[in-house]
């Protein structure tokens, strides 16, 4: 499809407008291209991701997390995002980024981590109040934390808990990545478990302190859901537009932890 087009289609799903003045979504890295036929969706950009686009012969990187979050005043090979801003670059690779615009788009990452749960969504939530939804079944604590797990399809004992000591588990908040903010929302709601990532200790201690469980998924745990989600949007868009790419999931790890 054209260059054009394809900015266009990914801005029917997650519009930048609303979030150009906080946040640096959209385009990063344009090479002049006028046909964008692969694209490799990917969480972020490392060297792997690169050297995967590289071999594949990708015309964009579609990330979540932008590479150029920051004002970049001096490009320096030596220097992180400077050394990835020039190997796309030279290998005449585009780079798009989808940040907030995807976190609060209609099938989203917080929309989408509800789908995976099956949970019923019982409060109509702005994208300024989190998401709400209820469990397909009453569980206990140990219960939800490996269903959770297997939900997200993570590694056994890579999350970490706050029990605030409810015998059944019913109603969830959510927010996928650092949304801890969400945490006193979620208390104010009733929510019986909040689930996100990156918690910090103080919101943890007051999530105790009121009586609700918390899930901490992690960053990456949250939100490498983002490859699957958007990569599927993309086709389903340009199917329902009559236009072709070629989508690829990336298979390099940006995971940054050693599990």
């Amino acid at each position: 499809m054209k260059y054009k087009e394809f900015i266009n289609l990914i801005e029917e799903i997650a519009p930048t407008e609303e979030y150009k003045d906080i946040d640096n979504s959209g385009v990063q890295i344009y090479t002049g291209k006028e046909e964008i036929n692969k694209i490799i969706v990917c969480l972020e950009i490392n060297e792997d991701v690169i050297e995967e686009a590289v071999k594949k012969n990708a015309d964009m990187i579609l990330t979540h997390h932008p590479l150029i979050f920051n004002p970049a005043y001096v490009i320096d090979y030596n220097d992180f995002p400077g050394r990835y801003i020039q190997q796309a670059i030279a290998n005449d690779i585009c780079v798009y980024s989808a940040h907030l615009s995807f976190d609060f788009a209609p099938k989203g990452n917080n929309f989408y981590m509800m789908q995976l749960l099956n949970l019923f969504i019982r409060d109509a939530c702005s994208k300024d109040e989190g998401y709400y939804g209820q469990l397909p079944e009453p569980m206990n604590f140990a219960e939800v934390s490996e269903y959770v797990e297997d939900c997200l399809d993570l590694p056994k004992n890579y999350i970490r808990c706050v029990d605030g000591g409810k015998e059944q588990i019913v109603k969830i908040g959510l927010c996928t990545g650092a949304g801890g903010d969400f945490l006193f929302d979620a208390v104010r709601e009733g929510c019986d478990l909040f689930i996100t990532g990156d918690l910090k200790l103080h919101e943890a201690q007051y999530a105790k302190a009121s009586g609700m469980s918390v899930i901490d998924a992690g960053h990456y745990g949250t939100e490498k859901i983002f490859v699957e989600n958007m990569a599927h949007q993309i086709y389903a868009k340009a199917a329902e537009k009559a236009l072709t790419v070629d989508v690829i999931m990336a298979e390099a790890n940006t995971n940054p932890y050693i599990l």
